[in-house]
C-alpha cells in the first residue's frame, strides 16, 4: 500500500514541477514597467520644443537591437500606458499624447520579445522623459510646458567616473611606455660608450 502512495506522490510532485516550469516559460507575463529587463534599453524621442494645451505630442521609441522583437510598450509613471504589436524587422513605434494637465508625468518605453522556448523577455526601460504642464484654464502658465530627460537613479556619476578611470589608465600606460623607451635609449647609449671604436 505504501508503494502505491509513494508513486502517486512522486507523480503529483513531478506534475507540480512541470506546471511551475511551464508557468515560468510561457503564460506568465512579467511586469513591463517595473521589470529590470534582459536587453539594452531603447531611446525615447519626443518631438516637442513648445506646445499649447490640446496640441498633440509624438514620442517615438527607437530600439537599437538586432534581436527580433514582438512589442514596443510605453509607460507613464511606472504603469503601462500602451502596448504596440510590431512587425518583423520593425524597431520603432510612436505614442501620441494630447497635451493637458493629465498628460503630465514621467514617460519611458521598452520592448518585448519571446525566446525560442516561448518565454517573454523584456528590455530595460529607456531613460525617462519628464513632461510637465502648467495649471488649469485660468492659470497663466497653462500654455507652457517643460520637458526634460530624467537621469537614472545613479545619475551620470558612474559613467563619468568610469570614463575618468579609463582615461587615467590610458594616460598611465602611455607614461610607462614613454619611460621605458627613454630607459632603452639611455641603456643603448651607455652600451655604445663601452664598445671599442
Amino acid at each position: 500500500m505504501s508503494m502505491v502512495r509513494r508513486s502517486w506522490l512522486a507523480e503529483a510532485a513531478g506534475t507540480l514541477l512541470l506546471l511551475g516550469w511551464l508557468a515560468g516559460v510561457g503564460g506568465m507575463e512579467p511586469e513591463t514597467c517595473s521589470s529590470p529587463g534582459d536587453f539594452p534599453p531603447p531611446a525615447l524621442f519626443p518631438n516637442i520644443s513648445s506646445a499649447q494645451e490640446g496640441d498633440l505630442i509624438l514620442a517615438r521609441c527607437l530600439v537599437f537591437s538586432h534581436v527580433p522583437i514582438t512589442h514596443i510598450f510605453f509607460c507613464k509613471n511606472g504603469v503601462e500606458l500602451a502596448n504596440h504589436l510590431v512587425r518583423k524587422g520593425q524597431f520603432t513605434s510612436t505614442l501620441t499624447i494630447q497635451l493637458s494637465a493629465e498628460s503630465s508625468g514621467t514617460y519611458s518605453c521598452g520592448y518585448r520579445r519571446r525566446s525560442s522556448l516561448g518565454q517573454v523577455m523584456l528590455s530595460r526601460l529607456s531613460v525617462p522623459w519628464l513632461l510637465t504642464t502648467g495649471g488649469g484654464k485660468d492659470d497663466p502658465r497653462n500654455s507652457s510646458i517643460a520637458t526634460s530627460p530624467e537621469l537614472p537613479a545613479g545619475g551620470l556619476g558612474v559613467s563619468v567616473g568610469l570614463a575618468f578611470a579609463v582615461l587615467s589608465l590610458l594616460a598611465l600606460a602611455l607614461g610607462i611606455h614613454l619611460l621605458l623607451q627613454i630607459g632603452k635609449r639611455v641603456q643603448m647609449a651607455r652600451l655604445k660608450s663601452f664598445m671599442p671604436r
